[in-house]
């Protein structure tokens, strides 16, 4: 197993925690749709964390998409030790994880 797989695995498996504070059927559902009517499987949300997060503004509108989010990088902030800014998105949390993940290996 590649280095950049077991961090991908890690960043995933942080996501997934953070939708489980919309209840398991509700995390259901959300990937569902997302993958049913916006065309983003949950393998692919590390490609395209925008598209991710435009999937979550339907569902949710835009400040549920944004709490969501936050909520899924404070889980990431603190499972791999980023410094939490209030400007940190999701797609600038995965390229921080990933550089630096391709530095350690």
């Amino acid at each position: 197993m590649s280095a950049d797989h077991t961090v991908d695995q890690r960043i995933m498996l942080c996501i997934h925690k953070a939708l489980d504070t919309l209840g398991m059927r509700g995390k259901q559902a959300l990937l569902n749709y997302l993958e049913k009517d916006a065309g983003l499987r949950k393998d692919t949300i590390l490609e395209d964390p925008a598209l991710f997060h435009k999937g979550l503004g339907l569902v949710l509108g835009e400040h549920g998409a944004e709490a969501i989010e936050a909520c899924i990088v404070e889980t990431l902030a603190s499972s791999f030790e980023l410094k939490q800014t209030s400007d940190l998105t999701l797609a600038k949390a995965i390229e921080m994880i990933r550089t630096a993940g391709k530095r350690i290996c």
